[in-house]
């Protein structure tokens, strides 16, 4: 699971390199799976990438109802 330390702050979200490594993915896999549409939700603070956690949590329900169906 998540450990406060995959985390950033106490806004609880991850940095590009923090949940690619969370995830086990590389950094070309995750702007590909964002192109496709099938990455995370993402948002800019000033010209940075943060994933929320929610947004961790979504893209792993996403991804698991898609390998259902």
């Amino acid at each position: 699971m998540m450990s406060s330390s995959s985390l950033s702050g106490d806004r609880g979200s991850f940095t590009v390199n923090d949940w690619c490594k969370h995830r086990r993915v590389s950094r070309s896999k995750f702007y590909k799976m964002l192109r496709e549409r099938v990455g995370p939700r993402i948002h800019r603070v000033g010209s940075h990438i943060r994933i929320s956690a929610e947004a961790d949590r979504d893209w792993i329900t996403a991804r698991e109802a898609a390998g259902a169906a």
